[in-house]
């Protein structure tokens, strides 16, 4: 296992069965900086050099976390990128709900904040943990080295500031896939992978797109959002026909007000403009998903009777099926 200073960038090589707890504390022998160091959750083995491109499904090595054999056999994983270019419409309460909801009809689900504000990280309190940036910046060490198992019983690939850091990658060659390459060995360990992306159409959601399955947008029953809609189903077309990756997309009601009339014709006018592409649950408005959130739990959770709560459950039945 490799760890970097967060001072000095030395790096330094640690046999990770020496580590006794699961986030332990080390003094570097050069600056004197203490910095953290976890315990990889999900150790995944080295390619076969002899080339079988196959390797993680028939890996002999077992993989374990916290006492599971994750290798007990190979998933038919599905990714899917919560998106909107509009902000607000409730992606990271989607990703952390959805998420939750899995679990519970006994999937194993990864979630990837792919958001620079960290949001779904600050929620499952993983503030300043390593992100997709550390690993993409260590070649050394595989995406799996950097997964966390969170208290919810799902895994997660947390965000930081770092993260702004990816837009400067855009001028490197295959920089869009850069997510699906790296995601890649760890898939076949997983039923579904979440990906949160942020209000935007740059290289975050272009490289979550391209590694998904589905594209599943949340909106709000507003003009705005709806917008919104029309920019990210014109990248997902552009995808389609320039890189010939075959990615769905379904338009999820969040926040819906069914007292207010304004949102009521919208959703008439949406359900015209794109026929056969909504999903048939909506996520009301509901009091007890920001409350939620201030003690940093999922709305079911919080309350278990919660409408919304109960309709993110019934999004995750919707997606089964599909």
């Amino acid at each position: 296992m490799i760890v970097t200073c967060d001072e000095c960038a030395t790096r330094y090589r640690i046999d990770e069965h020496l580590l006794e707890k699961r986030v332990s504390r080390a003094r570097c022998c050069r600056c004197g900086h203490v910095f953290s160091i976890r315990q990889p959750l999900l150790s995944l083995p080295a390619p076969d050099a002899a080339s079988n491109p196959d390797f993680v499904r028939k890996a002999q090595k077992p993989v374990i976390i916290d006492g599971m054999d994750m290798s007990d056999s190979a998933r038919s994983c599905k990714v899917i990128t919560i998106c909107n270019q509009k902000g607000g419409v409730a992606k990271t309460t989607t990703c952390l709900n959805l998420a939750t909801s899995l679990v519970l009809m006994k999937k194993r689900v990864l979630v990837i904040d792919f958001d620079i504000q960290a949001n779904l990280s600050l929620l499952l309190n993983y503030r300043d943990a390593r992100s997709f940036f550390d690993a993409s910046s260590d070649p050394e060490n595989s995406l799996a080295d950097y997964i966390v198992k969170t208290g919810l019983y799902f895994w997660l690939l947390p965000s930081n500031t770092k993260m702004t850091l990816l837009n400067k990658q855009q001028n490197s060659e295959n920089f869009q896939y850069m997510l699906r390459d790296m995601l890649a060995p760890v898939k076949p360990y997983f039923d579904y992978v979440l990906i949160d992306t942020p209000p935007s159409g740059d290289f975050f959601t272009l490289n979550a797109l391209l590694a998904s399955d589905m594209a599943a947008i949340c909106t709000q029953a507003e003009f705005l959002s709806m917008n919104g809609i029309n920019h990210i189903q014109s990248m997902i077309n552009l995808i389609r026909e320039k890189s010939q990756h075959d990615i769905r997309s379904h338009i999820l009601v969040t926040m819906f007000d069914r007292d207010n009339m304004a949102s009521k014709v919208i959703y008439t006018k949406m359900n015209r403009a794109f026929t056969g592409s909504l999903f048939q649950t909506i996520i009301e408005k509901d009091d007890n998903v920001p409350q939620s959130q201030i003690v940093l739990s999922p709305t079911m959770y919080y309350n278990k009777s919660s409408r919304a709560g109960l309709q993110y459950f019934s999004l995750a039945k919707e997606i089964l099926a599909l």
